[in-house]
């Protein structure tokens, strides 16, 4: 859709919000938020927006001076959104990546609506907000947004395990200066790394790009304790790869369409002020994500 064109709904202009990254085509949000908007008969419609590498500047420039109320950012334009934004949330801040854009006259806020959402669907699982010992695998926008909630949260130990470590590293450090009660640290992201910090964990996150590819080669199913709880961020019909084997050895596990839904309902709580459930947001994306 052309991202200057505004849809008239029942004779007015509706404002426009949108998700934008490169590929769009498999997002569920489009699906959720235009199925609030209908229910609340709200003036407003949400675009995918497919942008290639490169023209995230130029998008946003018309976002400033278009009809529109903000929109969501994904893969791979989260820092690059955070960097050209006005103004930050504090989250946003630290973590150098931004998942929300709010347009305020004529200005761009950016907002990183990851990690509270997270914790919201952890906590929509009946699992609770704090954990004494995280293991987050990745060290992405995702992984950041998180791992700056759950230390807000109250958790002790965070260890934030990449394929670049030194990337990891950087991020336990900035960490580390905001919540200096939480013990942060950056590893590699090897098998025996994982055997080893798997085993006194509560929490553990999977938020690296190879959950996007099926089936991770290697990854220690066998040292998860069933006693740990994992969460996937990916999401998959009938759940990840990683998830449903976790299951089966009675490991609780979630895949990412929880966090989808509530971090979902953070953003359109900050661009329109209606307060509405995740769980309605979720019911909207496992509807989608059957037909999709």
């Amino acid at each position: 859709m052309n991202p200057r064109a505004a849809k008239k709904r029942g004779g007015t202009i509706s404002s426009l919000l949108f998700v934008v990254g490169h590929p769009v085509s498999h997002s569920l949000s489009p699906a959720m938020h235009n199925g609030i908007i209908a229910r609340l008969g709200l003036p407003l419609h949400y675009v995918p927006v497919d942008l290639p590498p490169g023209q995230l500047r130029g998008f946003l420039r018309i976002v400033r001076a278009g009809n529109f109320l903000g929109g969501n950012v994904t893969i791979p334009y989260k820092e690059d959104a955070a960097a050209l934004a006005d103004t930050r949330s504090e989250a946003v801040e630290v973590c150098g990546a931004a998942n929300t854009l709010v347009v305020r006259r004529g200005k761009l806020h950016a907002e990183n609506t990851d990690g509270e959402g997270f914790l919201d669907a952890l906590e929509g699982q009946g699992w609770g907000r704090r954990y004494r010992r995280v293991v987050l695998l990745g060290a992405g926008g995702a992984a950041r947004g998180i791992a700056f909630a759950l230390g807000r949260a109250g958790a002790r130990e965070i260890i934030l395990l990449n394929r670049h470590p030194r990337r990891a590293e950087r991020v336990a450090e900035l960490l580390s200066r905001r919540y200096p009660a939480t013990a942060f640290s950056g590893a590699d992201l090897r098998p025996q790394t994982l055997r080893e910090e798997f085993r006194a964990a509560d929490l553990i996150v999977q938020c690296t790009s190879l959950g996007l590819r099926g089936e991770w080669e290697n990854f220690p199913i066998n040292d998860v304790q069933k006693t740990s709880r994992f969460a996937d961020i990916v999401y998959r019909a009938g759940g990840t790869d990683l998830v449903r084997r976790l299951r089966a050895r009675g490991v609780k596990a979630v895949g990412g369409l929880p966090m989808l839904a509530y971090q979902a309902a953070r953003s359109f709580a900050l661009w329109t002020g209606r307060e509405v459930p995740g769980d309605a947001f979720l019911k909207l994306a496992i509807k989608a994500l059957k037909l999709w």
